[in-house]
């Protein structure tokens, strides 16, 4: 966004402008609007805009460099800059340069520029008084400074100079703030003092070199994204009607019960099955509702969401847009509100944009260690792809690997659960999916390794991905 905003800044400092159009102007001094006029018929000042100067902002390092550089003639555009934080993408690429070379604004000790930095009224001062002793050979006048708030000691003779030369803008408290920021309104008027100082020794009455426009941002790769999603949630008891309905939940009179539909009708997506029009695939001994008292849990939805939390970190470290399905332990989206983050701006109507949806999990029910859930199952959801189920477990695979490799947690069942290969995750997501069960919650061991190690866990879970993406989807 900042280098967005140095192009078009860019655009706006280089284009002619007429004071007539600046209609911010109107009200300030006759010498500020004297001092604009002029500075912007020679082509050394230029408007924020076609109709605004902006008298009021306050003027920049290198907006100031740049209107020394114009009125000297000392724009050079075939010079490299060397400040760290410049790039070629900065308007101001060549200023820093020929700023530098011509000692007009010279860089920091730690290598910066800092064009966007304001600039106070002593380095002003300090700035317009080094050009009138180049040009005119001005010597420091023997005379006192009698501001009650004082000058800075490296400032003394610049100041000197400025005010015996009339440069300075005097304030009827007799103070000078030389360490207060400068307006582009002010530093108009006091360029302005300076350059009729040093009209006559000018080889050309107005700016003639080349303003270099910004090489243009380069279009950035695309950002893989990764859904996260941190299992379960807020426990049904404690929710509300209403609050079910927004989670996506629905009331089924059959049943008595809030829940939701484990697939779609086959070959569709965002179609409930309703108990018909599939394949009535299911885990074992279960069937198409999927009832929401089923996903509660007491200790397992904070670690989950810590977890995520972590990875979601890590990704972000490393490159990848990441979305959280349940980013707050105050929620408990459906599985079908949780698919929504798989597509643009949560619009389902238009394709998935995400790469891989991740649910992350804790076991339960006796046992320890960590293990993804192998996909085995029938799928016939739209979209879809037909290696579906492969993807799937490569990507468990990845990351449950890591979480063993970088974790005290053991491998529950070689790293690979069995049991519940469609389970309504599985039959509802349109994107590679992976289902991590990390470490039994029941099992005071790796419950004490759950919150000891999530950042671990998280890190792993970054690592894994990060490993799919780059062997399967670069």
């Amino acid at each position: 966004m900042k280098k967005l905003i140095s192009v078009i800044m860019a655009i706006v400092l280089l284009m002619p402008s007429a004071f007539a159009a600046f209609e911010d102007m109107e009200g300030t001094g006759s010498e500020m609007q004297n001092a604009v006029n002029t500075m912007v018929e020679k082509r050394y000042i230029n408007g924020t805009s076609e109709t605004e100067f902006s008298p009021f902002k306050l003027i920049s390092r290198a907006e100031l460099a740049a209107v020394m550089l114009r009125i000297l003639n000392k724009m050079d555009n075939t010079l490299e800059c060397t400040f760290t934080d410049v790039t070629k993408y900065d308007w101001y690429y060549y200023v820093a340069a020929s700023s530098e070379k011509e000692g007009i604004i010279n860089g920091f000790d730690d290598g910066t520029f800092r064009g966007n930095d304001s600039i106070t009224k002593e380095q002003l001062v300090a700035v317009l008084v080094r050009v009138l002793q180049d040009l005119n050979g001005t010597q420091v006048p023997d005379i006192e400074l009698t501001y009650r708030d004082g000058v800075s000691d490296w400032a003394r003779d610049y100041v000197k100079i400025a005010k015996n030369e009339g440069i300075i803008t005097e304030r009827t408290d007799n103070t000078f703030g030389g360490g207060d920021f400068v307006s582009r309104g002010n530093a108009a008027v006091m360029i302005m003092r300076m350059y009729a100082k040093i009209e006559d020794k000018l080889e050309y009455d107005s700016f003639v070199g080349e303003n270099a426009v910004p090489e243009p941002m380069p279009t950035p790769e695309p950002k893989k994204i990764i859904v996260l999603d941190a299992g379960h949630g807020k426990d049904s008891g404690y929710m509300s009607d209403e609050e079910k309905l927004a989670e996506g939940w629905l009331y089924n009179e059959n049943t008595g019960t809030w829940g939701e539909w484990r697939h779609w009708k086959s070959w569709t997506t965002w179609q409930d099955c309703e108990g018909w029009g599939c394949s009535g695939r299911a885990p074992s001994g279960g069937g198409c509702w999927y009832p929401m008292a089923n996903g509660d849990r007491a200790i397992e939805p904070d670690i989950n969401l810590s977890n995520v939390s972590y990875a979601k970190q890590y990704l972000e470290e490393m490159g990848y847009e990441v979305r959280l399905s349940r980013p707050t332990a105050d929620d408990n989206p459906s599985m079908t509100k949780r698919l929504i983050y798989c597509y643009p701006n949560n619009d389902t109507t238009q394709a998935p944009d995400a790469d891989l949806f991740v649910c992350v999990h804790s076991n339960a029910g006796g046992g320890r260690g960590s293990a993804y859930i192998a996909l085995d199952g029938y799928y016939d959801q739209a979209g879809i792809s037909p290696t579906y189920a492969q993807d799937g477990n490569t990507l468990g695979q990845y990351i449950n690997d890591k979480i063993v490799e970088n974790t005290s947690l053991s491998a529950y069942s070689g790293g690979r659960y069995e049991a519940l290969p469609e389970l309504v995750l599985f039959c509802k997501c349109p994107i590679t999916i992976a289902y991590l069960e990390i470490g039994f919650f029941d099992n005071s061991s790796d419950l004490e390794i759950l919150r000891n190690e999530s950042e671990q866990i998280g890190r792993s879970i970054a690592e894994g991905i990060d490993r799919y993406c780059k062997e399967f989807l670069e």
